[in-house]
């Protein structure tokens, strides 16, 4: 299915604001003769430093984009984040010099060959920027996203201050790679969104010539840029404008996404949807960005899988019911053995079964699973733990594996396993064990998600395990009655007053408790697990025939579709 374009129209509001008509013209002209042969993924995610799934993505697509397209060259471009280096990069031997903030800064370029075999065998590069001084992420966090895990304020300003080094670095490396024409710029969230400034200035001064810029949002989150700011990335008659901008600056969204040359797109069908229609986004994220979206719209174009289907579920039209039991039994007894024996110092919260092992759990009591990292604002982990707390003993087996940025967050975690003792084990860590056989061997996986651009429901949906989740963003693209469950609070509590006071308590979630959007949120969530688990324990072939179809619809995710999505908002940066 392809992607319909028809309606969209180019977004220059801010063209005028930082270039003469003069230029404007001449960056018209530079892009009517732009052919895609260059493609450069902009992101501060990478396989060496992840933190939510851009990284899997920017580990994916690439290759999609680069030979179901026939696009001669395709790179990756990223930071080079030292407190993450394993040591996989090389040097280049290629330097180049970026004006920052008054200074030189040397930038040298490292480099990882990717040699793929799907969907055809070859290699493309990935380039990572090695400048002293930037992209130093905590040692002890060692997120893309962290540079100061003990005050917000300081880490945003480090964040800022990354950003707009890169955005002014990445037209300059293609200079150093010897590549100056035909490219488009790929740009991931808004820590990227500024190169569709500085690309334009690279074609005035001669750097480029010619290149345009399409935009990717996996969520909302949006930073304030001050004029001030980014003052220090622009010398010359643009730096000058800039000083003469009215009031103290705009998003990097605001500024990025009114100079960008090809529609806008986000990684899920109905998150498009839902960044000009659902209330957290219209209201509380993104209310400053409504009139841009309005105008120009936002695409959706869903991720693929992040993973192949497992060998057993590789011929998933060829199976039965009674394969999908006899696999699902085999991976329930390979989970139950390591959650009895993998015990790392870590985890905290005993699994027990009428205060034994729970090596021989019966059958009939569900295990359930929900992973991922622990974002307080999003993942909805509290609300999960609010749920739990009305089961009895052994009613249900609950394994959580929150990776935390600070330790407090896990607080109520300790307070619910302490409740629900025997009912809930905690990770929270990455399993050096057992991850594989939990997604697989579980009965359930949980994504009570509070919003949720894509989401990782194909991925327990593709290792045979049925999905139980809100319904919000990507989530609703995957998961459907005849593969999983889905749930949504009373519509009455969804208001901008509980949003805002659920967000508010992100740092102590128990306050959270009279909130009654989040308790609406539990209750439903409840609901639809006692619904699950009825089926599960009266209905076992209606179960095994979700985790059938479940198999069938991970399938049809994939990159190949969201490559050739991607190649027609491309071929707009031109005007074709």
């Amino acid at each position: 299915m392809s992607l319909d374009l028809s309606k969209w129209t180019r977004d220059w509001a801010l063209m005028s604001s930082f270039f003469s008509a003069e230029e404007i013209t001449e960056i018209s002209e530079r892009l009517k003769g732009l052919e895609v042969r260059n493609i450069v993924f902009c992101s501060f995610e990478n396989r060496f430093a992840r933190s939510g799934g851009l990284a899997a993505v920017t580990t994916n697509i690439l290759p999609f984009l680069k030979e179901i397209n026939a696009v001669p060259n395709v790179i990756l471009m990223t930071p080079f984040y030292s407190t993450v280096d394993n040591g996989k990069l090389k040097s280049t031997g290629k330097t180049f010099k970026v004006p920052f903030n008054n200074k030189t800064v040397e930038v040298e370029l490292y480099e990882y060959t990717w040699n793929y075999t799907t969907p055809r065998s070859g290699s493309l590069k990935e380039y990572y920027l090695k400048a002293d001084g930037f992209f130093r992420t905590s040692e002890n966090i060692r997120d893309p996203y962290v540079y100061n895990e003990y005050d917000k304020r300081v880490n945003d300003g480090l964040m800022i201050d990354n950003s707009l080094f890169f955005c002014k670095a990445a037209p300059l490396a293609m200079r150093a790679l010897n590549i100056s024409e035909d490219i488009v710029f790929h740009l991931q969230e808004w820590q990227t969104s500024l190169i569709a400034l500085t690309s334009k200035e690279a074609m005035l001064s001669g750097t480029l010539k010619s290149c345009g810029t399409a935009q990717t949002m996996h969520n909302s989150y949006d930073s304030f840029i001050p004029w001030q700011s980014l003052i220090r990335i622009n010398d010359g008659p643009l730096r000058q404008k800039i000083s003469l901008f009215p009031g103290n600056g705009l998003t990097a969204y605001q500024i990025g996404l009114q100079l960008v040359d090809a529609p806008v797109t986000t990684v899920s069908e109905h998150f498009a949807v839902e960044f000009t229609s659902d209330i957290l986004q219209t209201d509380y994220f993104a209310p400053h960005l409504q009139n841009i979206f309005r105008k120009s719209g936002v695409y959706g174009i869903n991720n693929g899988m992040f993973m192949d289907l497992p060998p057993e579920f590789a011929d998933a039209d060829k199976l039965t019911v009674n394969d999908a039991q006899r696999i699902k039994l085999q991976k329930r007894k390979a989970l139950l053995k390591i959650l009895s024996a993998y015990k790392p110092a870590e985890r905290f919260g005993d699994l027990t079964y009428k205060g034994r092992t729970i090596t021989s759990l019966p059958q009939d009591v569900p295990v359930i699973a929900m992973s991922g990292r622990l974002d307080p604002l999003q993942k909805g982990y509290d609300v999960l733990l609010r749920a739990l707390e009305k089961f009895e003993e052994d009613e249900i087996k609950v394994v959580l594996t929150p990776l935390a940025v600070r330790k407090p967050d896990l607080d109520y975690f300790y307070e619910v396993a302490c409740k629900c003792r025997g009912n809930l084990t905690v990770f929270p860590v990455r399993m050096e064990k057992g991850y594989g056989e939990l997604q697989s061997g579980a009965t359930f996986g949980i994504m009570p998600s509070i919003y949720e651009p894509f989401g990782a429901a194909v991925e327990y949906m593709a290792n045979g395990t049925v999905n139980i989740g809100r319904s919000t963003g990507g989530l609703i693209d995957q998961i459907n009655s005849q593969c999983g469950f889905l749930y949504k609070e009373d519509a009455v509590f969804y208001t901008l007053g509980n949003v805002s006071t659920f967000v508010d308590t992100g740092d102590c979630v128990q306050m959270r408790k009279a909130n009654p959007w989040v308790q609406s949120m539990a209750d439903n969530l409840y609901d639809a697990l006692r619904k699950a688990i009825h089926l599960y324990q009266k209905e076992p072939e209606e179960y095994f025939k979700l985790i059938l179809n479940g198999l069938k619809k991970a399938g049809s995710f994939n990159w190949e579709t969201g490559a050739k999505k991607y190649f027609q908002v491309y071929k707009k940066a031109p005007g074709l």
